[in-house]
């Protein structure tokens, strides 16, 4: 017998043999089925701290169904450009866009032994539709035998874009828009053809009749 008091042993031996007598007792269904429900009590409350600390879900937008791919906006890669004068070999020549007038130059077989190359700008970046003219050592600047001081009409299917420019209200955009048209269709069988070209209407060809002809 225990004195009053004295601490409980808590060898699992004895912790086995008191819960044996208490199911004896009872009997083993009631032992059981408390053995479950503080097993149920047990998992609820495990759940419970999982749910509580897992991140709330993120809903992710969606690509919208038949959505079109985005465009990607290129430059062209080439470019076809006119090559006339004191070169190798002149004509059309389709070029890539990165091409300066020297290397179009160059690819036309060089200069000629009596070119100015000094009058042309060889570092000049090319541009579609450019025509590039080289002239001969003492040359008369082309831009000069279009001025006003010319002694007749200006033939528009022969004249490089530099004389084109001396016409009236004839800029350097018009000047190779009027070149490019001519090496892509031929040339313009009358002077009312210009019309044709993109930015040359009646009024401005009214201007040009007097200086220009075919």
């Amino acid at each position: 017998m225990r004195a009053p008091g004295a601490e409980r042993s808590t060898d699992w031996r004895s912790v086995a043999a008191e819960a044996a007598g208490f199911a004896r007792r009872v009997g083993m269904v009631p032992v059981l089925v408390l053995l479950g429900a503080i097993g149920a009590v047990v998992a609820a409350g495990f759940l419970a701290g999982v749910r509580h600390g897992a991140p709330e879900p993120v809903d992710l937008p969606l690509a919208a169904a038949g959505a079109p791919p985005p465009i990607a906006t290129t430059q062209p890669s080439m470019l076809r450009v006119h090559l006339a004068g004191a070169v190798a070999k002149p004509g059309l020549y389709e070029v890539p866009a990165s091409f300066r007038v020297g290397d179009l130059v160059d690819a036309a077989g060089g200069p000629t032994a009596d070119a100015d190359t000094a009058a042309v700008n060889l570092a000049e970046r090319m541009r579609d539709g450019q025509q590039v003219y080289v002239p001969l050592v003492g040359e008369q600047p082309a831009a000069s035998i279009a001025g006003p001081d010319a002694s007749g009409p200006l033939d528009v299917n022969t004249a490089t874009a530099a004389q084109l420019e001396g016409l009236p209200g004839i800029g350097p955009s018009l000047a190779a828009a009027i070149v490019a048209y001519r090496a892509e269709h031929g040339p313009f069988a009358t002077l009312d053809a210009l019309e044709q070209v993109p930015g040359i209407g009646p009024s401005k060809l009214s201007q040009l009749r007097p200086r220009a002809t075919v």
